[in-house]
């Protein structure tokens, strides 16, 4: 099997996004959004009660193993769960919601005028060039910061047998994962070709956000977990964030980080324009713009700063991305590797955000459990008839925003 991220499923609520984020089901979903903005009667539950029980319920229905679940009213930390052994502040691999790191540790930098936006990435990447080769294409030296951060870059999504980065397969059959890095990786994807002209056209790649990883670290001086760990998620209030034990080292600025739910949902309040967290007012402005940035023809969702964008008429726009990995291989050289399981973030634009994760099930194989799973969280929002006025992140270890140094 192939490497993979979850579907992402609300633009009201929006498309499916797998493997590796590409969109494998382009048709819009209507209800599932409306359905929780409605009026309609609905049972009085407190938040645990709203939450738990359809976590629970859907677990069981599919047999997945373990998972948790979070949630957050107003920034504050209002519900926390493990399920299966998993402890509710436990640290999992996120996925490609690690996206949404490397892309504001790129806003940081432009707002600190390390670079632009508009930067081509040609001159950015020539220390990466000279050491792992120049670009087959040249028109990759073309693409701007921008394009990699929207996915517009033109680099394709499906890279030989994957949706991660080319060679992958290859190299996990000649080192073990636990000595596979992402330096691994970059000469084979400096000699991809183009699939697209950059800024025609969405595809979604994980290879351009690895590139952006190598874009912090020759901009920084610093390796890629130290410097976002620095710039973005210690500002979070997360404690010695890390890139997963397992894969962090290969997946690293695509899919590498791994965080609790409660340290996930602690990251998210800096995309909330209402807090003094690191972000300008400008970087607020481009995240939620949807100019250029539009993943389909129809513009209902725009992908900006690691995130999907999904626009609500006459209300602020929701935020949220999925993450996964789907990874089957038998003649892997430290032995066979197995892995699937899913997360999920929304960012409700009332000002209500939730996090999932789950073991055994994901957007490829098990479209109709990820998608039960994403109309229970939605039903369960609109469930809440009493949300606590006490903040959970001090008991799950995640302290205040920051924006000093």
């Amino acid at each position: 099997m192939h490497s993979c991220n979850i579907a992402a499923k609300v633009r009201a609520s929006g498309p499916t996004i797998g493997a590796a984020g590409a969109l494998i089901g382009a048709s819009i979903v209507i209800g599932v959004l409306a359905a929780a903005e409605t009026t309609a009667k609905s049972p009085h539950l407190s938040v645990a009660a709203a939450f738990d029980g359809p976590m629970q319920s859907w677990m069981t229905k599919y047999g997945v193993t373990r998972g948790s679940v979070a949630v957050m009213r107003n920034d504050r930390l209002a519900f926390a769960a493990g399920y299966g052994g998993r402890g509710a502040n436990e640290r999992i691999a996120v996925w490609s919601m690690s996206k949404a790191i490397t892309a504001l540790c790129i806003a940081v930098l432009v707002q600190d005028k390390n670079l632009s936006f508009d930067d081509p990435i040609g001159p950015l990447l020539a220390p990466v060039f000279a050491k792992f080769g120049k670009p087959a294409d040249e028109r990759l030296g073309r693409v701007t910061v921008a394009q990699l951060l929207t996915h517009r870059s033109g680099l394709p999504q499906n890279v030989g047998d994957n949706r991660f980065a080319p060679g992958m397969r290859q190299l996990l059959r000649q080192r073990p994962l636990s000595e596979a890095t992402v330096d691994n990786l970059l000469s084979p994807i400096i000699k991809l070709t183009l699939a697209e002209e950059p800024g025609s056209k969405h595809v979604y790649s994980n290879v351009g956000y690895i590139l952006l990883g190598q874009i912090i670290e020759t901009s920084t001086g610093k390796p890629y977990e130290t410097a976002c760990a620095d710039r973005v998620l210690s500002k979070a209030g997360i404690k010695n964030p890390k890139l997963d034990q397992k894969w962090g080292r290969l997946l690293q600025s695509s899919a590498g980080w791994a965080l609790s739910g409660p340290e996930y949902l602690g990251f998210a309040r800096l995309l909330s324009p209402k807090q003094k967290g690191i972000l300008t007012r400008a970087t607020h402005d481009w995240l939620r713009s949807t100019d250029g940035k539009w993943t389909d023809d129809h513009h209902t969702t725009a992908y900006t700063l690691g995130v999907q964008v999904a626009l609500i008429p006459n209300a602020p726009p929701n935020i949220f991305h999925g993450g996964g990995w789907l990874w089957q291989q038998g003649d892997a050289a430290g032995g066979a590797i197995s892995e699937k399981s899913g997360t999920w973030f929304v960012l409700h634009g009332g000002g209500i955000a939730w996090f999932a994760s789950y073991e055994g099930v994901h957007s490829d194989t098990d479209p109709q459990a990820v998608t039960e799973l994403h109309d229970a969280l939605w039903r369960a929002v609109r469930n809440v008839s009493s949300w606590p006025k006490h903040d959970e992140y001090p008991a799950n270890f995640v302290g205040p925003l920051s924006t000093g140094p």
